[in-house]
């Protein structure tokens, strides 16, 4: 089944579909409203479909009372309520949406694992805003948020529009966010911990994942050649690594499962094992056990 499309600020337009009478909603004017912040709708359709969702509004309609309980629970179920009445975090995450050189940065970074926290710490000698992690949080659900696509939606949504920075962000592992990622997006410097023998255990880990993958696909030439490209990596990092004497030694245990063995082991004589009842005839079933594949 075809999932359905989803702007990452769906939540800020909703908040746009509320401010406007059912009848007097206009498509066009809500995207343009997105388009001079720099912001995605999607089309018309879409914002025609999240209008037709919130038909369902009270009456009466008070978004400007917080007092009113069957509209701020509609405001709720939408998501939008602190836009109705503004904390600090939303006036912060405003200000940011504004701020066009700090949204190139944070957006990508928005998508990775790195916890607001970290992304405020590191962005904050980049703008005059006083950022906070409430901030970051309050930003990405309205304008930027990375839990209404799946990873599948998200990368065929920046294939379209957005370029590498922003699909690195989203694929880089947790562990290399932390420590590179700032680096990669050009807001801090490599980390000095950093050196050679960290890439090669990083990059014998990626050739080790790859041939996992391989590992199911059927014997072909270009299989066979990119388990040997693999194997060929694994072997360059792990020298890498023994010149510090570290070694991928689970690494390459593992990676022997692709090789054939031989069972050193000693075969008993028939007459061992029947007493002499036996029979001659050739047949027989040879069966490997489940650790030899």
């Amino acid at each position: 089944m075809l999932s359905i499309p989803r702007s990452p600020s769906e939540y800020y337009i909703r908040y746009l579909i509320s401010r406007v009478a059912p009848s007097d909603i206009v498509p066009d004017e809500i995207m343009q409203s997105l388009e001079a912040l720099g912001l995605d709708g999607l089309g018309l359709q879409y914002i025609r479909r999240l209008a037709e969702e919130m038909e369902d509004r009270p009456e009466p309609y008070c978004p400007d009372d917080s007092r009113d309980i069957d509209t701020r629970k509609f405001l709720r179920t939408y998501k939008i309520f602190d836009m109705w009445h503004p904390t600090s975090e939303v006036r912060e995450a405003r200000l940011i949406l504004l701020d066009q050189f700090l949204r190139e940065k944070l957006e990508p970074m928005l998508l990775s694992t790195l916890k607001p926290q970290a992304l405020a710490r590191k962005l904050r000698k980049y703008t005059s805003i006083a950022l906070t992690a409430k901030g970051i949080i309050a930003y990405g659900h309205y304008f930027w948020n990375r839990g209404l696509l799946s990873q599948h939606q998200w990368m065929e949504y920046l294939d379209e529009r957005h370029t590498n920075p922003y699909r690195q962000s989203l694929l880089i592992s947790p562990d290399v966010a932390a420590k590179h990622l700032p680096w990669v997006m050009g807001i801090a410097g490599p980390d000095p911990t950093f050196n050679s023998m960290d890439a090669a255990v990083r990059i014998g880990q990626i050739a080790f994942k790859h041939a996992l993958e391989l590992e199911h696909k059927s014997a072909t030439l270009e299989t066979t050649s990119a388990l040997s490209n693999c194997m060929r990596t694994i072997e360059k990092a792990d020298a890498i690594l023994r010149r510090s004497d570290v070694a991928l030694h689970e690494v390459l245990a593992q990676f022997q499962k692709f090789r054939m063995r031989t069972d050193p082991a000693q075969v008993a004589e028939v007459q061992q094992l029947t007493d002499g009842n036996f029979s001659k005839s050739g047949e027989g079933t040879d069966v490997l056990g489940e650790d030899e594949f």
